[in-house]
């Protein structure tokens, strides 16, 4: 047997799927972080994230070409709330007003939610394509992964991965198969 869903909901079905961290910085120097479930690889050295046109991040990518891709996992789900429920416009300093102490990407210098699983750091690609649809494709110029969490013989996410974070709806997530609610 089948339920009929309405037509909306076809994003519940194939939509983005794992939360990330989008962290940019103003041309003036000011940081912003929202969370995205709509990403996915792109290319073996791009990463795609899909970004409403009128969000902070959205602005500060077009002006300096540069965000960072985080990859959260459960431990991080009320900092990863917090961030996604407010806009950089509204907030200012999004880590000031998160309460949240960042750290600095390793390479980009860009401030991002410490103690992630990894974290893209990325030049725009094409800035026409994102400034018209809101895709950013990001071109890799670094990426760091909790050792840990980092199987060399696969060359992929092993043990702990399991940890990462789904998008089901509102505050409910998906980790491991277990649905989380906050």
């Amino acid at each position: 047997m089948y339920k009929t869903l309405v037509p909306r909901d076809a994003s519940r079905l194939v939509g983005g799927g794992q939360i990330v961290t989008v962290a940019s910085v103003s041309k003036e120097g000011v940081p912003d972080c929202m969370t995205a479930a709509w990403n996915t690889a792109y290319d073996s050295d791009q990463v795609l994230v899909v970004l409403d046109l009128g969000h902070t991040t959205t602005r500060n990518i077009l002006d300096t070409g540069k965000f960072v891709v985080g990859i959260p996992d459960e431990s991080l789900v009320k900092e990863i709330l917090k961030v996604g429920s407010e806009h950089g416009r509204v907030t200012g300093d999004k880590f000031k007003w998160a309460g949240i102490a960042p750290e600095k990407s390793a390479k980009l210098g860009i401030d991002v939610i410490p103690g992630q699983m990894a974290y893209i750091e990325c030049e725009l690609g094409d800035k026409d394509v994102f400034e018209k649809t809101g895709v950013a494709i990001g071109k890799a110029v670094n990426i760091t992964v909790k050792e840990e969490l980092w199987d060399d013989e696969s060359s992929s996410f092993g043990k702990g991965y399991q940890h990462n974070l789904h998008y089901v709806s509102g505050e409910v997530f998906c980790t491991g198969g277990t649905l989380i609610k906050v």
